[in-house]
């Protein structure tokens, strides 16, 4: 079969893992002789291949002169045989190639890249190196891992394989994955010298600068007709991913107690730290610290500890989220997993009241067709405490919303500053078709928190659920 047959087309790539007997039948299609059948094959765990070569390799030329041997090789293979198991076969088969690679004389002395390992440096805190000696340093540090981590490692990092997968390649359950995992960062950690990064702040103290009840908020129409911003920031999140910016915000829940009314059950500062390089996407490296105040909300399954995000000219992108879970094991979701949008998806970065909301006599409101999903709704003087704020109203909503999503509408500056972002579920968000729920304690956010404001959408009710109040909005100097 002609060499040009292989060329890797990667748009084509669906993401969709097949079985594993469906790949036995393509497979002994290709021992017949089908070459449609090994470009269906391929096509298939393209991405896998590439993406093991990029973190093996670099980038560059050579990823795609080492991807054509690897199809060569496959090809030839399966032509002679059919393996029992195509997927790590086929990864065998490029990790062989990529030693090739690095065996040839002439191709030692070429420049490569420290992707090796790439997502390994990510989700590990290890900083970003793009020299051949820390790369090789990286793999000298996993040979000093213990068998079972380093298996652990390669098949997580490498293979791509998912937590549930390893336990069953193993027959362990899924907490020793964990554990291995994270014993195995720690090993890499100490090898290669690097000190975890410490947070500096008393995290206390920075929550008694929030004030304990969420302070008077007014909002009227503002003698300001127009405005047009240039929003900088990571929806909703408030930090510009530029360098240097640091920002924090408040939250605020509606208490069950009246007494209490809107208290503060959290507290995050973030820092825009460093710039980063991640699946070969620039970007800046934003530091989070969060503090949950005690007895208000209850034990969440993760922890957001750093985001990653890139301005570019016309919008603002996330790029990876770290999160620890409470067994301590950290993961690391980027924007090349396949549902990481559906939670961290970007904005545009100039927004203004396009009138495509209208409001009805009834006090409920319908959007015109194509309305966009990240939208300007008006301005308004918004008064928290004894501080003043002309802003821009965005409402960001799915353009075919359903019951089962959520609302944000947010209170931006001329500056492209977040004031207040306030958040609303639809009726049937986080539910189940019957108790107990992801969210909530009955059938309706309606029936949760009777006592909340509403907002309603082509017929859609939102409830309002919690408020984000910016350190500025609350008077706050960091």
């Amino acid at each position: 079969m002609p060499v040009t047959a292989f060329q890797v087309h990667s748009t084509q790539y669906s993401g969709f893992r097949m079985t594993n007997s469906h790949d036995q039948q393509l497979a002994k299609r290709v021992l017949e002789g089908s070459e449609a059948a090994f470009v269906t094959l391929i096509r298939r765990y393209e991405r896998v291949l590439a993406g093991l070569i990029r973190s093996r390799i670099g980038s560059g030329e050579q990823v795609r002169d080492v991807m054509q041997e690897t199809l060569v090789h496959a090809w030839s293979g399966l032509r002679r045989d059919t393996p029992r198991d195509v997927r790590p076969w086929l990864l065998q088969v490029a990790r062989n190639r990529c030693r090739d690679y690095f065996r040839s004389p002439q191709r030692r002395e070429l420049y490569v890249g420290s992707e090796v390992l790439t997502p390994l440096v990510n989700r590990s805190g290890l900083a970003q190196s793009r020299e051949r000696e820390a790369a090789m340093a990286i793999l000298e540090a996993m040979d000093e891992v213990p068998e079972r981590e380093r298996a652990a490692l390669r098949a997580f990092y490498v293979d791509g394989l998912s937590i549930a997968e390893i336990a069953a390649r193993h027959r362990s359950p899924d907490g020793t994955v964990k554990r291995r995992l994270s014993h195995g960062r720690d090993r890499i950690r100490r090898a290669m010298g690097i000190t975890p990064t410490r947070r500096k702040t008393d995290m206390k103290a920075r929550q008694q600068d929030f004030p304990r009840h969420r302070p008077e908020i007014r909002i009227h129409p503002s003698a300001e007709k127009s405005l047009r911003v240039d929003f900088t920031e990571m929806a909703w999140w408030f930090v510009v991913p530029v360098v240097g910016d640091r920002t924090g915000w408040g939250m605020y829940d509606r208490m069950d107690d009246p007494d209490e009314s809107w208290c503060l059950t959290e507290t995050v500062w973030l820092t825009a730290h460093r710039p980063a390089v991640i699946h070969g996407r620039s970007c800046v490296e934003v530091e989070v610290e969060e503090l949950t105040a005690e007895k208000t909300r209850p034990q969440r399954k993760y922890c957001i500890t750093r985001v990653w995000g890139h301005l570019a000219d016309d919008e603002v992108e996330w790029i990876a989220v770290e999160s620890t879970k409470p067994d301590g094991v950290s993961e690391l979701e980027t924007f090349l997993d396949d549902r990481f949008h559906d939670d961290w998806w970007g904005s545009r970065r100039v927004v203004e009241d396009c009138k495509c909301l209208s409001e009805r006599a009834d006090g409920t409101w319908v959007r015109q067709p194509d309305t966009p999903a990240f939208t300007g709704a008006g301005v308004f003087d918004v008064h928290v405490g004894g501080r003043q704020f002309t802003c821009l109203r965005v409402i960001d909503l799915d353009q075919n919303a359903t019951e089962r999503d959520n609302l944000i509408e947010a209170y931006i500056t001329p500056a492209g500053r977040t004031v207040l972002c306030r958040r609303y579920n639809g009726s049937r968000w986080g539910k189940k078709d019957a108790p107990p729920h992801n969210q909530g304690e009955t059938m309706t956010w309606e029936e949760d928190l009777p006592e909340n404001d509403r907002i309603v959408i082509d017929g859609v009710t939102y409830v309002h659920w919690y408020d984000r109040l910016s350190a500025a909005a609350c008077g706050i100097d960091d």
